[in-house]
């Protein structure tokens, strides 16, 4: 596959969009159907020695020769668009030369001869002469391992290695030796201001031919084209002063110029009071918890749903700096504890302060009424129930008050019965029904009632005239109104039948009836004469 490293962004920020420094590695380490070459993995090295001067680097990792014809047609591009100033090209693996030429092989190599050679391996001919399109200098780093174990896998007219001579083109350098020489080779000519042929005196292993400047350097004095992105990076993210920003520099950059200072500024922005309570996350049910517990405070969070609006905030910031911490408004995981801590012990002191006042009230209540008499006797009951209504006798109270109350009702009708049957008369019968209508000797007074005064049944007249209809009508305008009218001739020793307000044949033979003993025209309708005698009736019956 083919990966590519962008670390110091050289197109963008350090040298002009036509001028890049691209390295190309080659790291064939594992072959299908040919034996492994030991010592050459070296892409992840050469690809941090590379980064690290500020290339654009491009890993060829194992690739099938189709893949690898594929990575130099993309080279080829950005050769042709004249964007490539230096140019370096390290290839690992297995090498392969005959007396026309050299090959490196890809990973789908199987036994080639001089026959298919072309179609299992890159011609480095090829590929130098592409180098040397480069507007600047280009080396070609060649790792060779030991080709003891390929000599045997190769068909007609094939040798295993690169061949003592290679047709470099002007401008390109090439270098063979071990990973080691190439490793330390390469990263002595990356130093800015160290020409190549600077770097080949210390590095011994390395052999060379091609063009080895050795007054011009590889990478200008001053070179530094990852400080640079550095810097620009770090610009970038200040500007921008996010968490993501800071994010993405320490990404580019974790070891960068400013990496510490950014580590500190996210770390400042992480931690604002906001973003430490949305990192808890708190569901609903535990923000209502909150404002519960701010309200026992005696905080008013103005609702309790769950919902964090000014109303809680402000709350937030009361309780916080009622505490001497620093009010922020917002909660941590720590004030949440504590908050609920404060809460619970608050609940719990005012659970035992209702529970004395609870205690003191019913000592009150009971000590109340003793006072009273203990329900001895009405002004007693009376009094203690105007004083505690709800309180623990009150029901015991009402219960006796009605006991009393039932039993002078009683001796007041058994009074009136005593009256109205020593008088014996008619009067004195209707003043009892008057009275007590459903009393205990309602009955027997009906019937003596009904022996001095027999009612007559009076016939039904004709129909009245419509204006005796309406006339009754404007005097009974409720159902109410008929049912007293019923309730009183009832009273009266009449039978109406039930009483529920319906004046059917019953209660206009009642009517006609109490007319007739009245000495009022007789028929069967109400009128406001009917209604003048039953109560002057009744007022004669209270004050007898």
């Amino acid at each position: 596959m083919r990966h590519i490293l962008l670390t110091a962004f050289l197109a963008l920020f350090v040298l002009p969009l036509r001028a890049e420094n691209v390295a190309l590695v080659l790291d064939g380490a594992e072959y299908r159907s040919l034996p492994d070459p030991s010592g050459t993995e070296l892409a992840d090295q050469a690809q941090g020695v590379l980064a690290r001067a500020g290339f654009e680097v491009v890993i060829a990792r194992d690739m099938p020769i189709g893949d690898l014809r594929a990575e130099l047609a993309a080279l080829q591009a950005r050769l042709e668009e004249g964007d490539i100033a230096r140019l370096v090209i390290v290839a690992a693996g297995w090498f392969v030369a005959s007396d026309s030429g050299a090959w490196f092989l890809g990973a789908d190599a199987d036994q080639p001869g001089l026959a298919t050679i072309d179609g299992a391996g890159l011609r480095l001919d090829t590929v130098m002469e592409l180098a040397s399109s480069a507007s600047g200098a280009a080396h070609l780093w060649l790792v060779t391992p030991n080709t003891r174990a390929l000599r045997d896998e190769l068909g007609f007219g094939l040798r295993a290695g690169l061949p003592d001579r290679l047709p470099v083109p002007r401008q390109v350098a090439v270098m063979r030796g071990d990973l080691r020489g190439t490793l330390a080779g390469m990263g002595a000519v990356l130093t800015p201001g160290t020409t190549l042929s600077e770097a080949l005196a210390v590095s011994p292993d390395l052999r060379a031919e091609g063009t080895v400047p050795t007054l011009v350097p590889f990478l200008p004095e001053g070179f530094a084209p990852v400080a640079q992105a550095d810097r620009d990076a770090w610009q970038n993210a200040r500007d921008l002063d996010t968490e993501a920003a800071y994010n993405e520099y320490l990404a580019q950059f974790p070891n960068g110029l400013s990496a510490q200072e950014a580590r500190l500024r996210r770390d400042a922005l992480r931690n604002t009071p906001e973003r430490i309570e949305a990192d808890l996350a708190l569901s609903r049910a535990e923000r209502r918890a909150i404002q519960r517990d701010l309200t026992t405070l005696g905080f008013n969070t103005r609702g309790i749903d769950g919902l964090f609006g000014p109303g809680t905030r402000g709350a937030i910031r009361g309780w916080q700096s009622r505490f001497d911490l620093e009010v922020t408004g917002f909660l941590t995981r720590d004030q949440i504890f504590q908050l609920a801590g404060q809460a619970a012990r608050r609940a719990a002191e005012i659970e035992a302060e209702e529970r004395a006042r609870r205690e003191a009230a019913e000592r009150a209540d009971r000590a109340y009424w003793d006072g009273t008499g203990a329900g001895a006797d009405e002004p007693g009951l009376r009094a203690y129930l105007d004083r505690y209504p709800e309180g623990i006798f009150a029901a015991l109270a009402r219960e006796r008050l009605a006991d009393l109350e039932a039993e002078t009702r009683a001796q007041a009708e058994r009074a009136a019965w005593r009256r109205a049957d020593a008088s014996d008369t008619a009067e004195g019968y209707r003043r009892y029904l008057s009275e007590f209508p459903d009393g205990r000797f309602a009955p027997e007074a009906r019937l003596r009632l009904e022996r001095l005064e027999p009612i007559r049944d009076v016939p039904a007249p004709d129909r009245p005239p419509a204006e005796v209809l309406e006339q009754e009508e404007a005097l009974l305008m409720t159902p109410a109104l008929r049912l007293l009218v019923e309730r009183r001739l009832h009273d009266l020793g009449f039978d109406t039948g039930q009483i529920d307000g319906n004046f059917d044949d019953r209660t206009r033979a009642a009517v006609r009836q109490a007319q007739a003993r009245f000495g009022l025209p007789v028929n069967g309708y109400v009128r406001q004469g009917l209604l003048d005698a039953m109560l002057q009736d009744a007022l004669r019956g209270l004050f007898r």
